[in-house]
């Protein structure tokens, strides 16, 4: 009785805060660059069928001269912070460069990159400095393209549960307590 008390518990204490995506349309799965603003450069840029790092789509720019910048706002709220993820291929050749960030913070940046590379994952944890920030990647690459695919940003999960969660684990510690009061009573009756 006393173990499946405690599995209550823990089953109860797994539940925690949900990470919500924040990011709309980041695998280009919609086929278009919907949620998105294209601005600066935007000749040799599309959502393409390959290549893709997975899903049917990804995101392709080949911006000559200057930057093209894919943008969004994202529902962030100051102080708090936030996992972001996404792939990134080279085709390669030079000139070129690549920046992502949210608001003012960088979270990755190239420039001039030799050569060519498949799709890589790029992952990390920022804090953002505004209520609403804008979610950029900045690409430049004149003999080639850059693509882009599965962005994602979510709260960073951790800390404090949120209230549902909270209910639910009282509500795990107070069956818990009553399944080990009656197992005592019974060891009691019995030892009597």
């Amino acid at each position: 009785m006393a173990g499946a008390a405690m599995a209550l518990v823990a089953s109860a204490a797994a539940v925690s805060a949900s990470a919500t995506e924040l990011v709309t349309n980041g695998g280009f799965e919609t086929g278009s660059l919907s949620g998105w603003t294209l601005t600066g450069s935007t000749d040799h840029s599309n959502v393409v069928t390959s290549p893709v790092h997975s899903g049917a789509y990804a995101y392709s720019n080949g911006a000559v001269g200057g930057a093209g910048v894919l943008s969004q706002v994202v529902n962030t709220v100051a102080g708090q912070s936030y996992d972001f993820s996404f792939w990134l291929r080279n085709e390669g050749g030079t000139p070129n460069g690549f920046t992502a960030s949210l608001g003012n913070a960088v979270l990755q940046s190239f420039t001039n990159v030799g050569g060519s590379f498949d799709f890589t994952h790029f992952t990390g944890t920022v804090v953002a400095a505004t209520n609403g920030s804008t979610l950029s990647f900045a690409f430049r690459q004149d003999p080639s393209f850059w693509e882009l695919d599965d962005v994602s940003l979510t709260s960073a999960v951790g800390g404090v549960p949120e209230p549902a969660s909270w209910a639910m684990m009282i509500t795990g510690f107070l069956a818990a307590g009553a399944m080990i009061r009656a197992n005592r009573r019974r060891q009691g009756a019995v030892a009597a």
